[in-house]
């Protein structure tokens, strides 16, 4: 552990930027001219230096960061917390971070919930974490797990279509909060490959009596979307989430540019390695409005590993065939 004077001059800055004059991660960019992955890696360096040594993984580390430091939007804010709410090496570890940066701040630091402090005293070092898993080797194509139904594939030329929800991706994604499943909407497509349609018939609501699986569900690993655009403020967090054998996958973005009626357009999201090598796993819906807010969730194909970025993009294409303007990127993990 070091203390708030031996930081070096730059993440100190970032800090006093953060903490003393209320500066979000953008606006130092624009200040420091240098990006804005920059000034996050800065601030994630201090905290490190500050906290104690700790099992658990960067990815974790920066989302705490990011949540103390109030960076993070509404909604990725409160699946933070959740975090916080359920893992004691986690709230160990940023209750020691925040009392470090206290003597800076001018405002409270964001709420870390109460947990147990009994399991709390020695968590930081002992207790286990789900880390996110290192990605294994390329796997050959195979057809997706059979937990969520397949949606129809958009017809070739039209505007594109989203899939409909099914049951069985909302009962997989219970673990991933309430923010999400509120809204929980599966997007599951066949990557545009075939011209068959299927007819497909609506799922009813998930209910309360599912619970029994959905508390079965578990995060495996978070995923930060940073934007690919300079100066805007999307940004949003996906989680990988298990359940027996199946695998799926939920995101919430804020301040998401919202989509266009005339020319029609739709959020997708792909699994990414080159624009030949790619997999979209369907658009989201509902469409993003002026509230900015995305949100959508399903599950994952057996060979997920093979692939190394997860994207969320902008299409007006209903059959794209690599992905179109992409508007969050983020190193896929955890599958």
């Amino acid at each position: 552990m070091s203390s708030l004077s031996g930081l070096p001059a730059d993440q100190r800055a970032v800090l006093e930027l953060v903490l003393q004059r209320g500066r979000s991660y953008d606006e130092i960019a624009r200040l420091l001219s240098i990006d804005r992955a920059a000034v996050r890696q800065r601030a994630l360096s201090a905290l490190d230096a500050l906290g104690p040594q700790t099992p658990l993984p960067q990815e974790r580390r920066a989302l705490i960061t990011d949540y103390l430091l109030g960076q993070l939007p509404e909604a990725v804010a409160e699946q933070a917390r959740e975090h916080l709410a359920q893992s004691a090496s986690e709230r160990a570890w940023a209750r020691v971070v925040a009392s470090e940066l206290a003597p800076l701040a001018t405002r409270p630091l964001a709420e870390i919930p109460t947990g147990a402090p009994a399991r709390e005293t020695a968590a930081v070092a002992s207790e286990p974490v789900a880390a996110a898993p290192p990605a294994p080797e390329p796997a050959a194509h195979v057809e997706p797990e059979p937990a969520v139904s397949q949606p129809m594939p958009p017809t070739e030329g039209a505007a594109p279509r989203p899939p409909r929800s099914r049951r069985g991706g909302a009962i997989l994604l219970g673990a991933v909060g309430v923010a999400v499943i509120a809204v929980v909407v599966v997007l599951l497509a066949t990557g545009g490959s075939s011209s068959k349609h299927k007819t497909q018939t609506a799922a009813k609501p998930t209910t309360p009596a599912s619970s029994t699986r959905t508390n079965a569900s578990r995060v495996v690993a978070q995923i930060n979307l940073v934007p690919t655009a300079a100066g805007t403020k999307t940004a949003g967090i996906a989680e990988v989430l298990r359940q027996g054998t199946a695998t799926g996958i939920a995101i919430v973005a804020q301040n998401v540019p919202a989509n266009h009626k005339r020319p029609p357009d739709a959020y997708a999201v792909w699994l990414y390695n080159s624009p030949t090598d790619s997999r979209i796993l369907g658009f989201v819906n509902p469409g993003v409005s002026n509230n900015g807010r995305l949100q959508t969730a399903g599950a994952l194909p057996a060979n997920a590993s093979h692939y190394k970025q997860l994207l969320v993009t902008l299409e007006n294409q209903s059959n794209p065939r690599s992905p179109g303007k992409v508007v969050l990127q983020g190193a896929l993990t955890g599958v």
